[in-house]
């Protein structure tokens, strides 16, 4: 599943990241528990993010069997509905900005992290920021923001949908 939005520039970019960290980004996350653990539909599922000059994306990925694909496909698109419809509670966007801030804090320790960063400071042509005023960026996110980019972005009518098979 994939869909356009908005470029590396534009301010809804962390709301962005939070929603896509609860989607899809990790064990708790509700594609991970709704497909892998409860219905066991497929091995791997994730969601991702990549944000260019001028545009966005977001991407839905899950690696499963043949006959368990349009299953996959459907539960998908109901998690999909559901943080489209209901958007995400305070306890959940608050949890995704500690996660975001802990990997954020952890990426520093990484000699390749802290050149990805600088490499795009530059492509960018952003001022360098500290650590702790990329973590106060996290902490402003509001509730309203994230629930606004959940409605905008994560439609399942919205999506582009590629499959890869024997079919």
């Amino acid at each position: 599943f994939g869909s356009p939005t908005v470029p590396h520039g534009d301010p809804r970019r962390h709301a962005l990241i939070l929603v896509d960290m609860l989607l899809g980004g990790g064990m708790s996350s509700r594609l991970f528990q709704r497909i892998r653990e409860e219905l066991a539909l497929a091995y791997s599922v994730y969601s991702f993010q990549h944000f260019q000059r001028e545009i966005g994306m977001h991407g839905i990925y899950a690696g499963t069997a043949s006959e368990s694909a349009d299953a996959t496909l459907e539960a998908i698109r109901g998690e999909l509905a559901a943080i489209t419809e209901n958007g995400i509670s305070a306890d959940e966007l608050g949890m995704a900005k500690q996660q975001l801030k802990g990997q954020i804090t952890l990426s520093m320790e990484s000699v390749s992290s802290r050149m990805y960063r600088a490499a795009g400071v530059e492509l960018f042509a952003e001022p360098w920021r500290p650590l702790d005023e990329l973590l106060a960026r996290v902490d402003a996110v509001t509730l309203d923001e994230a629930r606004a980019v959940c409605s905008e972005f994560f439609g399942p009518d919205r999506q582009t949908v590629v499959h890869l098979g024997p079919d």
